[in-house]
């Protein structure tokens, strides 16, 4: 990891082709969706079989197989399909098979929400193969789009192309999210600060443009999830008028995603959502990293329905009252420490350094000094004791009597 925030000289790197979604009217969009839906008709089939197809009269466009090779890393970065190396065999994840499944319900929104899940699940790392796309990439702990969505909600929902040529694609580590957003608002509001972060390369065009196209393409599922303006030359002549917005349409949506309830207000207890990052998960072979990224994803009812943990102040901070089995399962416990487990969508409200409490220990409350994602739906607090409780009975009150 690099000693200093926003010193790695080096960018994000991702897959280079669209996002295949039905659902926008774009001739690569709808080019990327027939694409992925010859893969859905081999699934449990030949690899082979699919670069076949692509190579005979039967395809509507001629593809050769570094083509279709280029296709496959691509989807699989988003979770909706994979070939284990040296398998031959197409394998269409479960959440795949939902998104392929609400795209023949015509159901945008939960298209939408079976994608944008998937994409905020995505490593930065990318899976456990041979070829590493830098030691940047091969050393990071981010969750790509889940920073850059937390980023964007910190920022008023938008960022200018220059933030994310200049700043965002620097970010490698968790630890330096919250850096990264405050440097951003610094030149937003005095742009001759730029000038300290120069860009990773010496020529804009090229690989890097073209890499950082695609994370605003695959991020907006291809211009619906974002979509973007030039209005407006807020950096000066020499600099990009592109930005890239939240469609209100799917505000509401990304907030829950990123672990709000449907009004983001309701989730007061973190000033920022960078702060309430998770680290990616680590994994040792192909097999786990595709089951983690293509899992079956929870509906969004399921997720807007959870029971949120709820807040009380003590001593002038706000503090998560955490209950046994509703929100969390114990894995560790020590004199000083503990670490516990619950659903993503309820514990990725709450960010480092802020305090819990627990209902299995009335006794302390505890500071939270890590986070880590688990697997698809699953998040881990690393705890450390804080202060005591003084005052039980308002926290009884919020676990209610058979709570323990």
């Amino acid at each position: 990891m690099p000693s200093a925030p926003l010193q790695t000289q080096d960018y994000w790197r991702v897959n280079s082709y669209g996002y295949p979604n039905p659902f926008v009217e774009e001739s690569k969009s709808q080019e990327a969706w027939v694409t992925f839906k010859t893969f859905c008709d081999h699934d449990n089939g030949e690899y082979a079989s699919v670069k076949s197809f692509w190579e005979s009269n039967r395809a509507p466009r001629k593809l050769d197989s570094h083509a279709v090779e280029s296709w496959k890393a691509t989807f699989e970065e988003f979770g909706l399909l994979y070939v284990i190396s040296r398998s031959n065999k197409v394998i269409i994840t479960p959440a795949g098979k939902q998104f392929y499944e609400a795209a023949a319900r015509e159901h945008e929104d939960d298209l939408v929400w079976i994608g944008l899940n998937l994409l905020l699940r995505y490593p930065l790392r990318g899976p456990p193969r041979a070829r590493s796309k830098s030691a940047a990439h091969e050393e990071s702990n981010l969750l790509l789009y889940r920073f850059l969505y937390s980023a964007m909600r910190d920022l008023g929902d938008y960022f200018w192309w220059t933030e994310l040529e200049h700043i965002f694609c620097r970010v490698f580590a968790t630890s330096e999210a919250k850096a990264a957003v405050e440097a951003v608002r610094q030149i937003r509001q005095d742009p001759s600060r730029l000038a300290a972060f120069p860009l990773p390369v010496d020529k804009r065009k090229g690989g890097f443009y073209n890499s950082l196209n695609q994370v605003a393409v695959h991020a907006g599922m291809n211009h619906l999830v974002l979509i973007q303006d030039d209005e407006s030359d807020h950096y000066g002549a020499n600099e990009s008028r592109r930005r890239h917005f939240i469609n209100r349409k799917y505000l509401s949506m990304v907030s829950v995603a990123l672990g709000d309830s449907v009004s983001p207000s309701e989730c007061a207890g973190s000033a920022l959502y960078v702060d309430r990052l998770a680290t990616a998960p680590s994994f040792d072979d192909e097999q786990s990293y595709f089951d983690y990224l293509g899992a079956a994803v929870s509906t969004f009812a399921s997720a807007t329905t959870a029971a949120a943990p709820q807040t009380i102040t003590l001593a002038g901070d706000t503090v998560f009252v955490l209950k046994l089995s509703e929100h969390f399962e114990a894995v560790a416990t020590s004199a000083l420490e503990r670490s516990i487990r619950g659903k993503t969508y309820i514990l990725c409200r709450i960010a480092r350094n802020h305090r819990v409490i627990l209902s299995s220990d009335k006794m302390w409350t505890y500071l939270v000094t890590g986070k880590d994602v688990v697997d698809s739906e699953t998040v881990q607090l690393s705890l450390r004791r804080a202060r005591p409780i003084s005052n039980i009975e308002p926290i009884e009150m919020l676990l209610g009597k058979d709570n323990a």
